[in-house]
């Protein structure tokens, strides 16, 4: 281990964007009820609940999660911010814990439906286990896996005594469910979605000195994802995203319990692969929370992108990997994604947060109801907004790292040294870092120059300038007799940077220093230049320095005579935008609006011979047309909704037609890469053949033609149109659904 990270209690946040935050969450976590979310937890422990439940996914299979991350979210803002009402709801819900542990009387507790019984049956053999179910319940570990973090954080941040123990009584319930489990019912078991039970049964063997829970972790070793991580292969293409990241902080966990190489590389792999092969600008990966192919991002860019709690892991894993390496690329990351992903989740004016971040090209940010969804992000985020004091600061023998640029205040106990940070990034790069000491020492300050300086940056120690020549992503390291009263002052010039897509060199972002920069459609902006909101005419670089600053945190750009104006990302949350943009010559330019005019123009012809039109995944569209469907998903992407399944699913829909006249059917389809898509169609329980590629969209989006036999719509003035995933396949994104009169195709 080459850092470790200062004690939460010893950090404060003192103000700017990432306080404003926490403060938004601490609000949030003292009006929660802490009693809803327990009613679960008394009522299957035979108990009278003290109130209703909550609904959302507080009222569904996967109940109970809430309270595991509200635990962690009271627990961490209390060592955060020092608030003992925090500490009181911690403790609260501790001693309500205990007495449905104590009712139960088996160790067992929990507010999962069903959970005692189904876990017996796992006891005794009968496993039946697929992505998200385990014995007819919904992910019933991944739930167990926040109760077991919620009282692991109780015990170490607030000192609850009690929190351990229930906890120690919890895994020996845990351990007895496994003990008679073979390892192939084991990883029979695993196929489910299970979080980082190999991380808290690690802690907890470290915290309870019972090596029998580091041996439980060790059955929690998911061979089908990790033993091709091990041995360097990414097959993380189709897989669930935040399945699997729990898993490699288990790993990681691991590592630094036995010092097992193994789990070590595993680790470093994985982060490795995320982190530069399935990322977006933002520091967020996934999309409709699944892996893609590595570095194939430019199809998948929509409403679905960067499922919040994703990067919150990422986050919690990359704070291991920088304790073992101390490497500053490794701080660079976290700058990323903390700015730009975790604050962005987060509307600034009352806390509610994002499932998604969405990418799409004019979209725009969703947020979570705060007390009817209670979604895994909702709880993740509860945590999340806590946690910005874990890494600004890491120490090591005598040095002191400056990881983040925040203004903030550490106490580094062992050395007698405080440190305070005085800046107003990100929108400026600038600040002041204080000493505060009673006695003279000697350490080293480690200052991070990050990956963005372009142009380097500079340093002074007591109004006197030092000579600086670090590259970027490394450490600027002063070493001194350090008093109190010393004062570094650092400048790190901010520039507009390019960031393209890994696959599409000419569909790109744009960076202000730390900060990615979105273009905000409803800030001077016309309508006619909303319709195509992501285009813009130049080379990158050419574009990039045309990007000036024209206020607080607003930047200016004119393309084709029109104004631009681009905001931090993180400040966006109810205006419609825009992160990447496809860019063009002049040249290519007028070819692709001719492209794109005569589209349009064959949308405005499909439309006047349309029978019947089904917009998927949009509410009353659907209703309308008696819609049905099992494993399905729906998504947005290039601002079109649709609809498509999860492996071996399929979705149904009634459509108009003629009874006396030959019909066909139209449907437009999301261009994707995906090898996962194996689907066919029938019409009132007929296979239909191949559909012709009628039209295309600028390369995002082909229409199909599939004519419909006239047996099947004579006399008829519906059928139902059915989309069928082969086994193990799905069925492709489907973003339009027409009956159109075939007589009427052949002129367009």
């Amino acid at each position: 281990m080459k850092a470790a990270g200062f004690d939460l209690h010893h950090v404060r946040v003192d103000a700017g964007p990432l306080k404003h935050a926490m403060e938004l969450n601490t609000a949030y976590l003292l009006k929660l009820d802490a009693d809803r979310l327990l009613s679960r937890f008394r009522e299957y422990a035979g108990l009278t609940p003290k109130a209703a439940h909550y609904e959302g996914w507080e009222s569904r299979g996967i109940s109970g999660h809430t309270l595991g991350h509200y635990l962690s979210g009271c627990a961490l803002m209390y060592a955060a911010t020092g608030n003992e009402e925090l500490k009181q709801r911690a403790d609260y819900v501790t001693q309500e814990l205990k007495v449905c542990q104590d009712s139960h009387g088996n160790g067992y507790v929990s507010g999962i439906p069903r959970g005692r019984e189904l876990f017996e049956e796992i006891k005794a053999g009968d496993i039946r286990s697929q992505g998200f179910d385990l014995n007819g319940g919904w992910v019933p570990l991944y739930t167990m896996h926040k109760l077991f973090a919620g009282l692991r954080d109780a015990y170490t941040l607030t000192g609850n005594r009690l929190a351990l123990e229930v906890e120690i009584r919890l895994g020996e319930w845990l351990e007895d469910i496994c003990a008679g489990l073979t390892e192939e019912q084991m990883q029979q078991v695993l196929h489910c979605e299970f979080g980082g039970m190999n991380e808290v049964l690690t802690d907890l063997a470290e915290h309870s000195g019972d090596g029998r829970f580091l041996k439980l972790a060790e059955r929690f070793y998911h061979g089908e994802v990790l033993n091709d991580i091990s041995e360097e292969k990414d097959t993380l293409a189709g897989r669930h995203a935040n399945t699997q990241i729990p898993k490699i902080i288990g790993a990681a966990r691991q590592f630094e319990a036995s010092g097992e190489p193994k789990y070590a590389d595993i680790t470093r792999f994985f982060w490795d692969r995320v982190v530069h092969h399935h990322s977006y600008v933002i520091g967020g990966n996934s999309y409709n929370e699944h892996f893609g192919e590595p570095d194939q991002l430019n199809d998948r860019l929509g409403e679905g992108t960067c499922e919040t709690c994703n990067t919150y892991n990422m986050l919690k894993l990359t704070r291991h990997m920088f304790q073992w390496d101390a490497l500053a690329h490794y701080a660079d990351y976290y700058e990323r994604a903390m700015f730009n992903h975790i604050l962005a989740s987060q509307n600034p004016t009352d806390g509610s947060v994002c499932y998604f971040v969405s990418l799409e090209m004019g979209g725009q940010k969703s947020f979570n109801s705060q007390f009817e969804d209670f979604t895994c992000c909702v709880g993740s985020s509860m945590e999340s907004h806590s946690l910005y004091g874990s890494a600004i600061y890491f120490h090591q023998d005598r040095n002191l790292f400056v990881n983040q640029y925040v203004p903030s205040t550490v106490q580094w106990k062992e050395l007698g040294v405080t440190l305070q940070q005085e800046t107003c990034f990100p929108q400026e790069a600038t600040g002041r870092l204080t000493v505060h000491t009673d006695n003279q020492v000697q350490f080293t300050l480690q200052i991070r120059c990050p990956y963005w300086a372009e142009k380097g940056m500079s340093i002074k120690v007591n109004g006197e300038a030092l000579p600086v020549n670090a590259p970027s992503s490394t450490y600027i390291s002063l070493t001194r007799e350090w008093q109190d009263g010393d004062v570094v002052e650092y400048d790190i010039p901010m520039t507009v940077r390019v960031e393209a897509m890994p696959d599409n060199p000419k569909r790109v972002a744009f960076m202000y220093g730390p900060q990615v920069l979105a273009a905000d459609y409803e800030y001077a902006m016309s309508v006619k230049e909303r319709e195509l909101p992501a285009v813009l005419i130049g080379t990158p670089e050419d574009i990039a320095a045309r990007i000036t600053p024209a206020g607080e945190q607003l930047y200016h750009l004119t393309d084709r005579g029109s104004d631009v104006y681009f905001r931090p990302f993180y400040s966006l949350y109810d205006h419609r935008y825009t992160v990447y943009f496809d860019v063009f010559t002049p040249e290519e330019w007028t070819q692709t609006e001719a492209e794109y005019r005569k589209s349009a123009a064959y949308q405005a012809r499909l439309e006047e011979i349309t029978i019947d039109f089904m917009q998927p995944a949009e509410m009353q569209p659907e209703r309308d047309h008696e819609f049905e469907g099992e494993h399905v998903n729906l998504g947005r992407i290039y601002n079109r909704k649709y609809r498509d399944t999860w492996p071996s699913g399929w979705f149904s829909f009634e459509m108009k037609v003629h009874p006396d006249a030959p019909v066909s059917l139209a449907v437009t389809y999301l261009k994707t890469s995906d090898p996962k898509i194996r689907f066919h169609m029938e019409a009132d329980g007929m296979r239909l053949g191949q559909g012709l590629l009628e039209s295309e969209e600028l390369n995002q989006l082909e229409t199909f033609i599939y004519d419909l036999p006239e047996t099947i719509t004579a006399g008829k003035d519906k059928i139902r149109i059915r989309f069928v995933a082969a086994g193990g396949y799905k069925v492709a994104p489907v973003a339009g659904v027409r009956t159109v009169k075939r007589e009427s195709l052949l002129p367009l």
